[in-house]
């Protein structure tokens, strides 16, 4: 495998032609809805670039033309990756570029900061200067093309919502998000997925604290949180802050590997066996949340996860994780 690094997407005059010529197949739409898929994935890939997402810092500003992103990290950024097959791991970079009227990027590590202008895709401008920040920060600013996203502004909204799942997916993870002075929030969540499911459950009905899972098996790392809910509706499953609509294979070891765990306690303890995968998803809300290399989904608007090998990852990980918590807090199932 080779190495690219983050500026080399920008200088692939093929790959732009091929954006440009069809924007539709990157984003899945133009107009309003491919804007907002536009600025979603580069707040998504954004994020992923953070050595330690937990200590890092993101502001996001929207005015009527631009859309501002400054990423700030206390430790390194992913400025080369490794190049997978025929695409580049700084894709999203190039679309932004490639569909803008006028395209900033600007990169400050310890010693200096490179910062390049773009218009309509075209390197106009190019400054380095030198730099005395301990900090190092990633900047992102652009102007959607309206010829191809029309003239209507992003719902403040689509950011907001994406912005809070992103903040609490990523606990420590810090992000401010504001229009320009009508509206500022901020996202910082320290109890990560707990804060989460807290947020969707029906309150009433729930049972005590949940139980908090958070280990790495066989490089997947893998956080969950189980709550018990007579009410329970919540079954959410992400894969690298995505969320597939329709699970998975990480989700079915999951769920598996809990059930498992559960008669297991029940027979050591002398108690009839009667969890199933079924009532399982009627008696606990579930969110989980696992990052993998080279996640491969059903088809191209990734509704579904089908690495084989996370059903056995996840499972034993659940399996061992759940056990362990039963051994110790026997009282939380029975109660």
């Amino acid at each position: 495998m080779t190495k690219e690094n983050i500026w080399q997407v920008l200088e692939d005059e093929l790959l732009k032609e091929n954006i440009q010529k069809r924007p539709g197949m990157f984003l899945g739409a133009t107009g309003q809805a491919g804007m907002e898929s536009l600025i979603l994935q580069a707040l998504d890939n954004l994020l992923e670039l953070a050595k330690n997402i937990g200590t890092a810092d993101l502001a996001i500003e929207l005015s009527e033309k631009q859309i501002i992103f400054s990423y700030y990290t206390e430790k390194d950024f992913f400025l080369e990756k490794e190049k997978v097959g025929a695409a580049s791991p700084y894709l999203f970079l190039a679309v932004v570029n490639a569909l803008s009227e006028q395209m900033g990027f600007g990169v400050e590590t310890k010693g200096k900061r490179v910062i390049q202008i773009y218009n309509d895709g075209l390197l106009k401008q190019k400054v380095l200067i030198p730099s005395d920040e301990e900090t190092e920060r990633i900047e992102l600013a652009f102007t959607p093309n309206k010829e191809i996203f029309g003239n209507k502004p992003l719902s403040y909204f689509v950011l907001f919502n994406r912005c809070q799942e992103l903040a609490m997916l990523n606990s420590g993870l810090k992000i401010s998000l504001t229009d320009g002075g009508q509206q500022k929030n901020v996202f910082h969540y320290t109890q990560g997925l707990v804060e989460y499911i807290f947020q969707k459950d029906d309150s009433i009905t729930r049972g005590g604290q949940p139980i908090v899972i958070n280990t790495t098996r066989e490089n997947v790392k893998i956080q969950a949180v189980i709550s018990k809910n007579s009410s329970a509706s919540i079954q959410d499953s992400f894969v690298n802050g995505h969320l597939p609509s329709d699970g998975g294979t990480h989700l079915d070891g999951f769920i598996h590997g809990a059930v498992d765990a559960v008669n297991q306690f029940l027979e050591e303890t002398n108690r009839l066996k009667y969890l199933t995968t079924d009532n399982f998803t009627e008696r606990f809300d579930l969110v989980l949340s696992i990052d993998v290399k080279r996640p491969r989904y059903v088809g191209a608007v990734k509704k579904k996860i089908r690495n084989p090998e996370l059903y056995k990852i996840v499972r034993e990980s659940a399996f061992e994780e759940i056990s362990l918590f039963l051994k110790r807090h026997p009282a939380w199932y029975l109660s």
